[in-house]
């Protein structure tokens, strides 16, 4: 019989990275620094790196255009899964033109647990019920 040397689809490899000795979640919670960056909540999935969030801009919720980067994507999609109303943060590309008839385009640069919504609702002052 042939000896199996690699074990399997390499779990335990992957295993062993999410075990740490300590087992406190992040106490950090990266919350909104510059005019650009907004909160979000993901509508709908679209492929390719894509997903249509609302932001919440100035208590207006306006729709874009989220690309997900590439941190977001592969192997670290392990943690920071994108799911119909999670919750984001994004930042908005100020610097692009918008033509007629499209929709804004926004970029991913955080995703929120569901620990951390709660978190971010008693920290931040926006109007979260729209």
């Amino acid at each position: 019989m042939v000896k199996n040397k690699t074990g399997g689809s390499k779990h335990k490899s992957m295993a062993r990275k999410s075990f740490s000795s300590n087992n406190n979640y992040n106490a950090s919670l990266r919350k909104s620094e510059e005019d650009d960056e907004m909160y979000a909540m993901v509508v709908k999935m679209l492929g390719s790196g894509m997903c249509h969030v609302d932001c919440l801009d100035n208590n207006t919720l306006v729709k874009r255009l989220c690309i997900i980067r590439n941190k977001f994507r592969g192997k670290s999609k392990r943690d920071n899964t994108l799911n119909i109303g999670s919750y984001v943060l994004v930042g908005v590309r100020s610097w692009e033109t918008k033509k007629d008839g499209s929709i804004e385009k926004c970029d991913l640069l955080e995703v929120y647990s569901e620990s951390d919504k709660e978190r971010l609702k008693k920290g931040v002052n926006l109007n979260w019920s729209l």
